[in-house]
């Protein structure tokens, strides 16, 4: 069996156990035959163990899975060393059996998943047929309704797509295909009966539905033969509707039960007898009784005929004739419908329709004619100079008047016709009108509109031109001119209307291009006078900083600040370096500033320098001299050591530094050094540290000499004697060595200090001294030869 088409048959998502996870080799192609082999091994390891865990029956889902993700790592393995099968005889064999082995379980392992899912399936349709069956045994006894018979065709469909799952599965297996057979054969037996079942309630619910109304039809056709009246007439034949309907719903049952056939052939008949009455009682009610109740109304209705032939009928005849017309009219639309079953009543209602149409072709050419004059005096109105926006829309609300009144009338009829054709000519006219004020009048309003906004825009500039304007004034310039093009641009259809509005906007854009140049040109000026302003006293402040730098007190601050206004100084000709080539007046003055700030640079370099040589002198000796007076009040000796170096470091930075400070700018040995708050020239403050230098090497190499004795020759003196004290006498014979070693280093390197005595625990004692003590020391531990 093919492991593909089985994962197709039986849809299966694989998720890999934890144990085929631990057991899968790395992906990626091995790096050598051993690593190949390793891989191989491994591999086919982990697939025996999986199918030896799928043997149980029935095996756990988790090892199917297992198993399944073994026979993939199986296959990694040997993709991944593919390359060196026709490199190594053993390792091809390993191949070759790894193939047969990964075949032989793959087949295997699908196998069993495959009847895995098969037992599952088969246990799912069990579960769903068993309670369908219980369902179709309660349906076949008493009135199960409709909602039972909906519930179990529901479950029957379930069933059904349940089977059709698995039924590609059936040819895995003989007694799974048989299995559903005798599923399928169960569901087209309870189809049946399910079908029986509906019929036979769809039925009873017609046949009662078909019952009530029969019934309704019988009643209104017993209180119809009792008394007539319009009410009656309508209830029956609405009742008549109805069971003509309720028969048409249900046709299709008629084929399928013959009971219910027979009850709707009764009621066939039933309707076609009800038909007839009512046509005979039309007849006998005849024309006298629908007389009574359009008489009146009819009258009236001939009355205003009358009234409205006159030349000029009056608003209230107008109005009586369209009450009139409308009640006649609702009148025939009533009886219209007996009209039909009924000569006379036809006959009379012709006669009523004459007269009917007769006033209502009146009152359209009256409603016509006041629609026109409307429109008239509307389009009179907005042909005046002085037309205003409501006046437009009094005509155009006259227009869409005369438009609906048009809708309503007869345009056919041989009396409105001509009126009809008028009015459309002058809706057509009208509209056209209507459409040219509307452009006059809106080129008009535009063309004041840029007027307004040039006038506004030109005043403003010629302010800016008399004045120092504020920033807000030159904004409201600017805003002004942006006005006039906000303008044209909501105008811009005219141009392509309008000749002459072309020209005006072409020589209005050419006006805003000037205006805004001569803004441009203010704020120039502007911005110059302002730069020059900002330059000069930027300038003044830079020098009072360099001032201060070139102090003999000057800190290193006082530099730092003088630096910074010569930088910012730059940075204002550099951002004003575009108002350089646009104004005369500030180029030239931003010249004359900066051949200053060049001296200024020199001035701050030189002051620079000067700070740098009075740090490295006059600071460096009171500085140096602090730390010599700390190094001698100190107990500590490597303090007062590094004290000491520290001093004379600053002291040698002093004379060598200052010196060479001063060789490569000669100014610089008229600076004044300020030491003990005594202006002093730099070659007598480097003269002081040579002094102060030279009076620091005895006590400093004192202090180196006192440090080395105490943390060598006298610390191994100690360890020994504290050796010898425990009985360790090879330990102490070794510090004994080293406090000699010691000794005698410090008298070739310090020979002017090696009669100088020491603190010794409480006795005083030099290093050559303690080298003869330690050397008796010695001799004493040493075993005689």
């Amino acid at each position: 069996m093919v492991r593909t088409s089985a994962l197709v048959l039986i849809g299966f998502f694989v998720f890999a156990s934890t144990e085929a996870f631990a057991a899968a080799p790395e992906p990626g192609a091995a790096k050598s035959i051993e690593e190949a082999s390793k891989r191989l091994a491994t591999a086919r390891a982990a697939l025996t163990a999986a199918v030896q865990r799928i043997e149980q029956d029935p095996p756990r889902g988790a090892d199917l899975d297992a198993a399944l993700v073994a026979v993939e790592a199986l296959k990694d393995a040997l993709s991944a060393g593919a390359s060196f099968e026709t490199e190594d005889l053993e390792y091809a064999k390993s191949v070759l059996a790894a193939r047969k082995q990964f075949r032989t379980d793959r087949e295997y392992v699908d196998e069993r998943r495959a009847k895995v899912h098969i037992h599952e399936f088969r246990r799912r349709i069990d579960a769903a047929l068993a309670p369908l069956n219980e369902r179709m045994t309660k349906l076949g006894s008493g009135d199960p309704g409709a909602k039972a018979v909906d519930d179990a065709r529901a479950e029957l469909e379930g069933l059904k797509k349940l089977t059709e799952e698995g039924r590609p599965l059936k040819n895995q297996d003989p007694k799974f295909a048989a299995y559903l057979t005798e599923v399928d054969a169960t569901i087209a037996r309870h189809e049946k009966t399910l079908d029986e079942r509906w019929l036979q309630v769809s039925a009873q619910k017609q046949r009662g539905l078909l019952d009530e109304r029969r019934k309704a039809l019988s009643t209104a056709l017993t209180e119809v033969n009792k008394a007539w009246s319009d009410e009656k007439f309508g209830a029956t034949d609405k009742a008549t509707a109805a069971l003509q309907k309720q028969l048409e719903e249900g046709t299709p049952l008629e084929a399928k039960d013959k009971a219910y056939r027979a009850e709707a052939d009764k009621a066939r008949a039933e309707v076609t007898q009800a038909k007839r009455r009512m046509e005979e009682l039309v007849v006998q009610a005849g024309v006298s009784r629908i007389k009574v109740e359009m008489g009146p109304a009819h009258d009236e209705l001939v009355a205003a005929a009358k009234a409205l032939r006159a030349r000029r009928p009056t608003p209230e005849q107008l109005s009586e004739a369209k009450t009139a017309a409308f009640v006649v009219r609702k009148l025939v639309e009533k009886y219209d419908p007996q009209a039909a079953r009924s000569q006379a009543i036809a006959q009379y209602l012709a006669e009523v329709k004459n007269s009917l149409v007769e006033v209502e072709v009146a009152l359209q050419v009256r409603g016509l004619d006041a629609a026109r004059a409307e429109v008239t005096q509307a389009l009179r109105n907005v042909e005046k100079r002085a037309v205003t926006p409501e006046q437009f829309e009094e005509a155009k609300t006259a227009l869409v008047v005369l438009e609906k009144t048009l809708e309503t009338v007869h345009a056919k009829n041989p009396a409105v016709s001509p009126t009809a054709v008028e009015a459309r000519q002058l809706l057509k006219d009208g509209r056209a009108t209507l459409e040219r004020r509307r452009y006059e009048v809106d080129l008009t309003q535009q063309r004041v509109k840029v007027d307004e906004a040039r006038k506004n825009a030109a005043a403003l500039v010629q302010q800016i031109q008399k004045e120092a304007p504020s920033p807000a004034l030159l904004q409201e310039a600017e805003n002004a001119v942006k006005q006039i093009g906000a303008v044209l641009e909501v105008g811009a259809p005219f141009v392509k209307k309008d000749r002459d509005y072309a020209v005006y906007a072409k020589e209005t854009k050419e006006r805003m291009a000037e205006l805004s140049d001569r803004i441009n040109r203010r704020k120039i000026v502007l911005a110059a006078a302002d730069a020059r302003v900002q330059l000069a006293s930027r300038m003044a402040m830079t020098k009072e900083k360099l001032e201060a730098a070139k102090g003999i007190s000057s800190t290193d601050s006082d530099v730092e600040t003088a630096s910074k206004g010569v930088d910012e100084v730059m940075q204002m000709f550099e951002a004003h370096a575009e108002l350089e080539r646009q104004d005369a007046g500030y180029a030239s003055a931003a010249e004359r500033a900066r051949a200053e700030w060049l001296k200024l640079v020199e001035a701050l370099e030189f002051a620079k320098q000067a700070r740098a040589l009075r740090r490295l002198t006059g600071e460096a000796l009171v500085v140096a001299g602090k730390a010599s007076e700390a190094a001698a009040s100190s107990a500590d000796l490597r303090k007062r050591r590094e004290l000491y170096g520290s001093a004379l470091e600053k002291l040698k930075a002093c004379q060598e530094d200052g010196a060479r400070m001063v060789k490569e700018n000669a100014g610089l040995a008229a600076v004044d050094v300020l030491v003990g708050g005594i202006p002093t020239p730099p070659q007598e403050v480097m003269a002081q540290c040579a002094q102060k230098a030279e009076s620091l090497r005895e006590p400093q190499t004192r202090a180196d000499v006192q440090l080395r004795f105490q943390e060598g020759q006298r610390k191994a003196y100690d360890s020994a004697k504290a050796l010898l004290s425990k009985g360790n006498k090879t330990d102490a014979l070794t510090q004994l060595n080293e406090c000699i070693a010691e000794g005698r280093i410090l008298e070739n390197r310090y020979p002017e200090f090696k009669n100088q005595k020491f603190d010794i625990g409480g006795a005083s004692m030099s290093m050559v001294e303690l080298v003869q003590v330690c050397v008796k020391e010695r001799k004493a531990l040493k075993p005689t030869p």
